[in-house]
């Protein structure tokens, strides 16, 4: 654990605190190097499986044959049942660690049918339950954190240097378990980019949720998509970009 000095009040101070861990992840598919990325190393097999499924690369699990991960190395060997058909066009996104993907297209899913609704006072605990269950978060500072949730309580949670790469996690561990992702909420710590609301229509979140911003184009895609977008999340406070008729609530919502 390293030493780090503290300058306040006109003086030094020296303590401990754990730093997040970052290095280079390479996945290799069907002997064929698909991409190289920054993320935190933990849970690897997880980020492999739902950056492939994000990315069209797979389309179930059934799709493997054989994932092999090193991850003293940072590389994650994954045999495939079915000849790789390598994307062209790499888009390197505006997510912290380096983000990548292969498409930012949102048009060919259709708006999102739910009929889950929530009240306002839910959205608070889970939030945090997110926070709380965060423990990299809590213990360092710099790091993303995302959850799956049900209206009552935190599914899945996973962290990363990364805000996407920790989204891949989500899907990588609910197709593994089969947990299903569809109808549920997907809460973060981080920005709601046009790439992370793309990643809550793969999977049917019909509440995308976060502690900070979305951007113009991901508000733009939430409309479009049928996705609640609900951004600064605080004690007792957010605001809410898309689709209010899914919060119900004493006082008449807000038009759309």
């Amino acid at each position: 654990m390293p030493h780090i000095y503290r300058y306040e009040n006109g003086q030094f101070t020296q303590f401990e605190r754990p730093v997040v861990r970052e290095q280079p992840l390479t996945i290799v598919t069907n002997g064929v190097e698909l991409a190289t990325f920054l993320c935190t190393p933990v849970q690897l097999d997880y980020l492999t499986v739902g950056f492939l499924a994000f990315e069209g690369i797979i389309r179930s699990l059934e799709d493997i044959r054989e994932l092999d991960v090193d991850a003293e190395n940072g590389i994650v060997e994954v045999e495939l049942t079915t000849e790789l058909v390598r994307p062209q066009k790499r888009v390197f996104t505006s997510g912290c660690g380096m983000g990548l993907t292969f498409t930012l297209r949102t048009s060919h899913y259709p708006p999102l049918q739910s009929e889950l609704t929530l009240t306002p006072a839910q959205i608070f605990p889970l939030m945090q339950q997110l926070l709380d269950g965060a423990s990299m978060y809590q213990a360092s500072r710099g790091i993303h954190a995302a959850a799956l949730s049900d209206p009552e309580h935190v599914i899945l949670l996973a962290e990363d240097v990364g805000r996407h790469n920790a989204l891949d996690k989500i899907l990588g561990e609910a197709l593994l378990k089969g947990i299903r992702t569809e109808g549920r909420i997907l809460l973060s710590t981080g920005r709601i980019s046009s790439e992370m609301l793309r990643k809550g229509a793969f999977m049917g979140t019909p509440f995308v949720v976060s502690r900070t911003s979305p951007t113009t184009l991901s508000i733009d895609a939430a409309k479009r998509l049928g996705l609640t977008v609900i951004g600064y999340v605080r004690r007792s406070s957010f605001n809410l970009y898309t689709h209010p008729e899914r919060l119900r609530h004493e006082a008449e919502p807000p038009a759309s």
